[in-house]
């Protein structure tokens, strides 16, 4: 996708809706009289469709000069007892009303797109996700999107902004795409935000992919121990500035992981104290309240075009007690999704398959961890997935994650497969794995913020998939070329 000439600040409704026309694009709280201060979220983007996420609130900008609880770790504390979690600092509260969607092709060509005026209300956050079905692929589109206070009433001015489809799973198509997580926001590393959105939002990638803790409800204040914080730790987050802008124009599929669904290395059974009486089911529900996401399972799968496949795996919801004894009956995703997962694998014809997993599946994690594939926990179905992997699709898979917080590239010794950790998003959120560089596994190793970047060209054999570990800035640290996939020739 290419960039457009910005949009003037203040607009009214019907200059946002010509500027939509015209290409545009804005972030929340741009616009004076746009009562979307959380911004939009498109996602799960196919050939034919797309997700739009909106949210109507009381005002066009955050609350800014609230008091400000950014102390995380054993400082984190709840909100004190009488507080109004609508009144500090970040809070975007929402008010009932109506939005409606207007999509259509860039080109102007198409048939456009438009949504009736759907009623928000406080028992979905004010919130509501906007199903776009028959659009065409490989097709830039524009949308606006519109509220109003009541049905009759008059619309307010409108937010703009572009996604483009997916290509049809036969062409030959070029594709470019990101992987980030774990941004904490009292580990912002500029005043509106993150720096990582700004350097996403200049490389114009065709989407991106959140891998999970896109917020921290249980180590940062205030400790989410009920519905209303839980959801003000989302308005905070997503309506800072640099973020709303990036996604206003970057479509995105969103992840879960333990502290943007509950607590530190969580599974469905557990019980937080400090969290009380905010729970586990509660966290399953406003994870898919604040992402644009499928009405069904959230392990999900999707194509673009014929080199790329990628695999979103759920982390979370299926998992056996991190504490259960080790063997071949405990899982972290579960029977039937690990069924999903193994045969969706072996049916691709994609070029490459990438499965952006929550969690490491080859590591090396911290010492004495107890979460995730990389770890003694888990380390039967590690084994059992590593070795699955490595004996069926040696040389087309490549397995990415977050949740770590350093960036990596790791090769298993025994399967061979490839795996990158992107990082945290920013520098300050960055640690140090426990033993340091394992010569046995990392190619790479940095102990900084970043994400990655991944390229695909199916017209070039020689540098067929690119790599690359990007600093927080966007500039390039490391880069790992692939050639196009031979049975013959695995990871060469």
């Amino acid at each position: 996708m290419r960039s457009h000439d910005a949009i003037p600040k203040l607009l009214t409704r019907r200059e946002a809706l010509a500027a939509a026309i015209a290409g545009g694009s804005l972030q929340a709280g741009d616009v004076a009289g746009a009562r979307q201060a959380t911004g939009v979220k498109v996602g799960e983007i196919t050939p034919t469709s797309a997700v739009i996420w909106t949210r109507r609130t009381q005002s066009a900008r955050r609350l800014d000069n609230g008091v400000r609880y950014r102390a995380s770790g054993n400082e984190a504390s709840h909100l004190p007892q009488g507080v109004d979690v609508n009144s500090i600092e970040g809070a975007c509260p929402g008010e009932a009303g109506y939005i409606k969607v207007t999509v259509e092709s860039q080109s102007g060509r198409d048939r456009g797109h438009s949504k009736p005026w759907t009623a928000v209300n406080a028992e979905a956050d004010f919130t509501h996700q906007f199903r776009i079905e028959g659009l065409r692929p490989a097709t830039v589109y524009r949308y606006a999107v519109e509220t109003k206070r009541t049905r009759g009433g008059r619309a307010e001015a409108a937010l703009v902004g572009r996604f483009g489809t997916a290509p049809p799973e036969s062409a030959h198509a070029a594709v470019q795409f990101v992987l980030m997580t774990c941004q904490m926001y009292c580990h912002m590393d500029r005043e509106d935000g993150f720096w990582i959105y700004d350097a996403i939002q200049k490389l114009q990638p065709d989407f991106y992919v959140s891998c999970g803790d896109n917020v921290y409800y249980d180590s940062e204040s205030p400790i989410a121990n009920s519905i209303g914080v839980a959801r003000y730790h989302w308005h905070r987050m997503f309506s800072l500035p640099t973020i709303s802008s990036c996604l206003m124009t970057t479509p995105g599929y969103w992840q879960k992981d333990d502290h943007d669904v509950y607590s530190d290395d969580c599974w469905s059974t557990l019980r937080t104290p400090k969290m009380e009486a905010f729970r586990f089911e509660d966290g399953q529900r406003i994870f898919r309240e604040q992402a644009p996401l499928p009405t069904g399972e959230l392990y999900r799968r999707f194509r673009w075009g014929s080199a790329v496949e990628v695999w979103l795996p759920e982390s979370r919801d299926y998992r056996s007690p991190n504490t259960a004894p080790d063997g071949p009956s405990k899982s972290l995703w579960g029977p039937e999704q690990k069924k999903w997962l193994k045969n969706s694998l072996l049916e691709s014809d994609a070029d490459w398959k990438i499965v952006f997993n929550p969690d490491p599946i080859i590591g090396p994690d911290h010492k004495n961890k107890a979460d995730n594939h990389a770890d003694p926990a888990f380390a039967t179905e590690g084994r059992e997935i590593r070795q699955f992997l490595g004996k069926n699709l040696a040389g087309r898979v490549i397995l990415a994650n977050g949740d770590r917080h350093w960036q990596y590239h790791s090769v298993d010794p025994e399967s061979g497969l490839h795996e990158f950790g992107c990082g945290p998003a920013s520098d300050v959120h960055a640690v140090s794995p426990s033993e340091g560089r394992d010569p046995r596994y990392h190619k790479f190793l940095r102990i900084k913020g970043g994400f990655l970047a991944l390229r695909v060209d199916p017209g070039d054999a020689q540098n067929h998939l690119t790599v690359e570990h990007r600093d927080v800035m966007g500039s390039v640290v490391y880069r790992r070329v692939y050639r196009k996939p031979d049975s013959k020739n695995p990871w060469a």
